[in-house]
């Protein structure tokens, strides 16, 4: 393959990537993967494994883009070629993980087909580091999402209404609860419902209309009958808001020793 046409590839691969990771579509990406495209990454970590297909190798794109919130960057320092379809390209990223800047760096192995990347195998040039960056979720039941603030809330200067953080808060604790105790749904059906005794917001700035904003939730402490979750609502690593929730679980309008499942999702 011609140096040229594979720096040009890359640039491309990267430009696709990082439209992606910063929270937008992924028809570059379609444009340039073939529909068998298969990605290899290797360690002990978050995001290892092997993606066989265009969807799945999509899929490990969007988790990379949600653990960083859409901080993560990439580009190439480098392109070696040859007379075959393979390309090796040295690689550096950048992401805000978890409150704190990270950076690393990799040699990609692509196959190209038909002008389109048809394999990868990722090597990071510091494995022990590259799991450190990427490392599985060590405090609990932690979950996140993600939304894109519509004008409906929004003032006319398009921020975002100080009030809709609470509206955020419950929406994303529904999701916490579908991924972790089985659903609100499934919670109702024994009877048990969740009530709210206190909530509060610290501000920090606020969004705007547009912006896709990161919400993490998780469990801070279970009583006998009440839980208390925290959300962090972050834009480009950066916190806009923090909030808490004390929830107590109730049957027939009386306070309930919490289920099983809300106490081991908490645990």
């Amino acid at each position: 393959m011609q140096r040229n046409d594979a720096l040009a590839l890359v640039r491309r691969l990267h430009a696709a990537q990082n439209h992606f990771y910063h929270g937008e579509g992924d028809n570059a990406l379609r444009e340039i993967l073939s529909e068998e495209v298969a990605w290899h990454v290797p360690g002990h970590n978050a995001i290892a494994g092997t993606y066989r297909g265009i969807d799945a190798v999509l899929g490990y794109f969007a988790r990379r883009r949600d653990l960083a919130a859409c901080t993560l960057t990439v580009h190439s320092e480098g392109v070696l070629t040859g007379d075959g379809d393979h390309i090796a390209a040295l690689t550096s990223g950048s992401a805000v993980i978890d409150g704190s800047q990270r950076s690393w760096s990799t040699v990609g192995l692509y196959r190209v087909e038909t002008g389109r990347i048809a394999s990868c195998h990722l090597l990071p040039l510091d494995p022990a580091e590259f799991d450190e960056v990427w490392q599985l979720p060590s405090r609990g039941s932690l979950s996140r999402s993600l939304v894109r603030v519509p004008p409906r809330h929004c003032d006319a200067q398009g921020i975002m209404h100080a009030s809709r953080y609470y509206e955020y808060f419950e929406d994303a604790f529904l999701d916490w609860l579908e991924t972790f105790a089985g659903g609100y749904a499934s919670l109702r059906a024994t009877g048990i419902d969740l009530v709210v005794v206190a909530s509060g917001c610290e501000h920090r700035r606020g969004a705007s209309l547009g912006d896709l904003i990161v919400i993490d939730t998780r469990p801070l402490r279970a009583g006998r009958t009440s839980m208390t979750m925290l959300f962090r609502i972050a834009l480009d690593g950066q916190i806009l808001a923090k909030g808490r929730t004390t929830y107590v679980t109730v049957r027939e309008g009386s306070p309930v020793a919490l289920p099983e499942t809300l106490r081991a999702a908490t645990g």
